[in-house]
């Protein structure tokens, strides 16, 4: 499979150029009316989930007669600040602790000496486990360290992560108040204040997490896990096959069996707050895994997804919310090829290059796909208001940086997924954490 692939991507490559110069009008043409009506279709979708994500999260509430164990686990590798991690979670997030475990999975001095020796002083509570040998991917260590869980509830917790006080309260009332099997906390980002790619990137986590995600989630449409903070019944998780190990976004992959398996995730009204990049390399990297891993989930369940018992049992619209999820490296490495065009056909409309090919190039309806941009950026501007990271009128002053940010680093990331899929084996592209603008809140 690794050298069909390269294979593959130069035939058709060498297909489409073929096609642009034996057919270049009709070819522009096609991709002209394609990209307009994908836009068009990808916009309409998207405003029918702002208008359901601006309303409130779900909120389970947090009274309990009974308090179901929560079994939390921490992958850790190189993270001196697994310390505050296990602390917090174990100490100061409200929840009984003798219904609470953290099982730290790690492989590293640091991590193997921080995680022994909080063992020590609480037996039972905190369970390390070391790997000596294994598969250097988040997923593996979470299969290792699943079976070690005597939970109902597994949480997932990233090391750089600050639960909100009542977030187990909140998951487990979830639970066993209203019979959910997997929700989703809502992430911010603690340290948006550092610089200008963490204060875009708190944004887009509004616009995403708040909006986006609790818009799919208020429609029963496919909701994907975001990696941190989510909570799953622990038979739900044996049930799907627990998690992939060479998918780079285990996350939304397992999510995608969930979902075909009749199962959804919710979002509800409770916060883990962690940390964003701080250097365009490490945004680079994490984004560039993200796309990797939802592009290796869509490869796995396109063909599935397109069967008609598959369309049948989830019906189509919930079908394409799945595809729709998958495709976003797709769309935004699209939006290069279209405004490829656009300023393809200014240069030919101000003469500068006479060649007439796009003329009555595109449908006088085009505009309507640049109006829908307006409705995106308004996403994430609005979850940022709800979120509380600033008003319309003190964030709207950051529009230039989310367009550089959505249609240079969002293509690039994507670009650079498309290349490690296709040439690379499967590898982590760790983020570092520095614990960076820690604080408690509330």
């Amino acid at each position: 499979m690794p050298k069909l692939k390269p294979a593959l991507f130069i035939t058709t490559l060498s297909v489409i150029i073929l096609s642009l110069v034996l057919y270049t009008r009709e070819v522009l043409l096609f991709t002209a009316y394609s990209l307009t009506i994908l836009y068009m279709a990808w916009g309409i979708y998207h405003i029918a989930i702002l208008v359901a994500g601006v309303e409130k999260p779900f909120n389970p509430g947090t009274s309990l007669k009974h308090y179901p164990k929560i079994s939390l686990i921490i992958p850790a590798r190189d993270e001196p600040i697994l310390q505050r991690t296990i602390e917090v979670c174990l100490n100061h997030v409200e929840y009984p602790i003798d219904r609470k475990e953290i099982i730290v999975v790690t492989e590293d001095p640091i991590g193997e000496r921080i995680s022994t020796w909080y063992s020590q002083v609480y037996p039972g509570r905190v369970v390390p486990l070391v790997r000596r040998e294994y598969f250097p991917t988040k997923p593996s260590a979470l299969n290792d360290s699943f079976t070690l869980c005597k939970g109902d509830i597994i949480g997932i917790v990233d090391v750089e992560d600050i639960p909100d006080r009542d977030t187990f309260l909140k998951v487990a009332s979830a639970f066993e108040n209203h019979g959910l099997e997997s929700v989703q906390a809502i992430l911010r980002i603690i340290n948006e204040s550092e610089n200008w790619i963490t204060k875009i990137f708190s944004i887009e986590y509004a616009g995403w997490f708040r909006v986006l995600l609790n818009g799919r989630s208020r429609l029963g449409l496919f909701t994907p896990l975001g990696g941190t903070g989510n909570y799953i019944k622990k038979s739900v998780i044996s049930e799907v096959g627990r998690w992939d190990p060479l998918n780079l976004a285990e996350d939304a992959e397992i999510t995608v069996r969930f979902y075909l398996s009749g199962r959804k995730t919710i979002v509800i009204d409770a916060r883990h707050w962690e940390e964003a990049p701080t250097t365009f390399k490490a945004w680079l990297r994490q984004r560039t895994r993200w796309f990797r891993g939802w592009t290796q989930s869509l490869e796995k369940y396109f063909r599935i997804l397109l069967r008609k018992d598959a369309i049948k049992r989830l019906g189509l619209i919930g079908t394409l919310s799945i595809i729709s999820m998958l495709i976003a490296p797709i769309i935004v490495v699209l939006n290069w090829l279209a405004y490829s065009l656009t300023i393809y056909w200014l240069l030919e409309y101000f003469n500068i290059v006479p060649l007439n090919l796009t003329v009555n190039l595109f449908p006088w309806w085009a505009v309507f796909p640049l109006a829908f941009n307006v409705i995106y950026y308004y996403t994430w501007i609005k979850g940022a208001t709800l979120e509380g990271i600033g008003t319309a009128k003190t964030l709207i002053k950051y529009l230039p940086h989310m367009i550089f940010y959505m249609n240079f680093m969002m293509p690039l990331a994507a670009i650079r997924a498309f290349y490690q899929e296709i040439f690379k084996d499967v590898f982590w592209e760790k983020t570092k954490h520095f614990g960076k603008g820690v604080k408690w809140t509330m």
